[in-house]
């Protein structure tokens, strides 16, 4: 009874807010455990990565995998199993952005932050996957509460928490280095808090971040620098160079990411960024928006940039609207926005029943989530041909098929290989696997070739032994192909 009346008695206390997005959740959760959608390839390939602990792993740190080996280990290796992480990263998400609100503004402010980031459509979509976006947003959300605080405290405790918080987003997310770039820029250009630039507790954080990050860095040492080299080969800068449509495709992306009502009044607030920057709140929010929105924008321009790329800048960008329009007492237009929102969410989660309930026929062009149907069927399948082989290992040539099938094919075949003629290191399993050591070794050979000449050359003998038809629409489907490969005799 207690807690109804606290509820009563303030309806924006942080026990309203908790409870707002536990329910949320629950509702999420639903969703997830009624759905027949699979897993995307890359959770896959993370849940790939989980199934042995280290500091590093291709194509990004650590802690995706660390996540998904906690929950996995917690709730199974199903899809949820893998899946649910996201779910409590986000709930801890949504409660700092409340305690940010509520540090910077008032509870209202923190309550509005809450449910307007919940309701984010890249929230909506994100706390479905687990990818390094769930954690990542966590430790950056929690980073700037702990920059708020060491600030105007100066006290130890936030100084170290900030570089504890610092260090784990580096072990998310390489672009965690922009939260600095941003936090120096932001005492810089700040009167009230410039002297922390002098200050010895800012740097025993920077040193505090470093060390806890230092594991990866010495992982990626000792791996020719793997992640590194990915993160740098991902933006793609030595290719041609001013893409105008990529540069629109990615602003486009960002009424998708941020939503279309909301965005616009970011925009339009960034436009009246002087009138506004007096307010040393705006200001410092601001500057944990420009640095990375710019940088990213700018990616898109020279190559191009997937639109959630920028989703960090949506932590202050969240506190930005809200704490304006709540101060503007402009709730109409706030609400709006969150129902719009609210709606994007709610046609993504029940696509398929609305689709069936106006009788829509899905299609490779209708149907969003296409490419995340049918991996099961596919690896029962594909568990039969290996069954039927035994002493063969899984061979594929391509990486998100390899992340699926190594998933969904029981038992797991974790000694697949990848094919990797050139030797080239583009993803984890041509770090990790090298068919050089398996001269004389057997294989099922599964891809969408339907000839492989010059895979079959490599090999005493190669037969086609099966074509898999896995049917989603009537002009969309899984077809692959499984071919025994006898006695390899290398790629020379």
């Amino acid at each position: 009874m207690s807690f109804f009346r606290s509820l009563q008695e303030s309806p924006y206390s942080a026990r309203s807010a908790f409870a707002l997005i536990l329910l949320v959740t629950l509702y999420r959760f639903a969703v997830l455990a009624t759905s027949d959608i699979n897993l995307y390839a890359d959770e896959a390939y993370y849940w790939g990565w989980a199934q042995h602990f280290d500091f590093g792993y291709y194509s990004k740190p650590p802690m995706v995998a660390w996540t998904i080996m906690a929950t996995t280990a917690l709730f199974g290796d199903g899809e949820i199993g893998v899946k649910i992480g996201s779910l409590f990263l986000y709930i801890i998400t949504a409660m700092t952005l409340y305690l940010l609100g509520r540090e910077l503004y008032d509870e209202k402010t923190g309550f509005f932050a809450l449910l307007t980031f919940t309701t984010l459509p890249a929230v909506s979509l994100s706390s479905m996957i687990i990818s390094t976006d769930a954690v990542f947003l966590l430790f950056w959300a929690l980073s700037l509460l702990f920059f708020v605080r060491a600030i105007r405290t100066d006290a130890w405790r936030w100084w170290l928490l900030l570089g504890v918080s610092g260090g784990f987003g580096l072990l998310s997310k390489y672009t965690m280095l922009l939260f600095m770039v941003s936090a120096l820029l932001y005492l810089g250009l700040s009167a009230p808090y410039r002297r922390h630039l002098k200050n010895a507790r800012l740097y025993a954080a920077m040193a505090v971040a470093a060390l806890v990050y230092s594991p990866n860095l010495l992982w990626n040492i000792s791996n020719h620098f793997a992640s590194f080299l990915h993160t740098r080969d991902n933006a793609h800068l030595e290719s041609s160079l001013f893409h105008f449509d990529k540069l629109a495709e990615f602003l486009g992306g960002q009424l998708a990411v941020f939503g279309p009502v909301l965005f616009v009044v970011l925009v339009m607030l960034f436009v009246r960024y002087r009138g506004l920057a007096s307010d040393e709140r705006f200001k410092m929010l601001a500057w944990f928006v420009i640095p990375f929105f710019t940088l990213i924008t700018t990616i898109s321009f020279l190559s191009r940039a997937h639109a959630n790329w920028a989703a960090p800048v949506y932590i202050a960008g969240t506190l930005i609207v809200v704490g304006t329009l709540v101060a503007q007492q402009r709730m109409r237009l706030l609400k709006i926005g969150i129902g719009v929102n609210i709606a994007m969410a709610l046609l993504f989660y029940h696509f398929h029943a609305v689709a069936h309930v106006l009788n829509i026929e899905l299609t490779r062009k209708t149907d969003p989530q296409k490419r995340i149907l049918g991996w099961d069927r596919l690896g029962e399948e594909v568990g039969r041909v290996l069954a039927a082989n035994p002493g063969a290992k899984l061979l594929s040539d391509d990486r998100k098929s390899l992340a699926s099938l190594i998933y969904y094919v029981r038992p797991h075949p974790f000694d697949a290989m990848i094919w990797n003629p050139d030797g080239s290191i583009l993803d984890h399993y041509e770090l990790t696997t090298d068919m050089q050591t398996q001269i004389g070794g057997d294989f099922v050979y599964v891809t969408t070739k339907d000839t492989i000449d010059s895979v079959a050359g490599r090999f005493d003998s190669a037969e086609k032994i099966a074509t898999i038809h896995i049917p989603i629409h009537r002009d969309f489907s899984l077809d692959y192909y499984a071919y025994r490969l006898d006695g390899f005799k290398g790629y020379e």
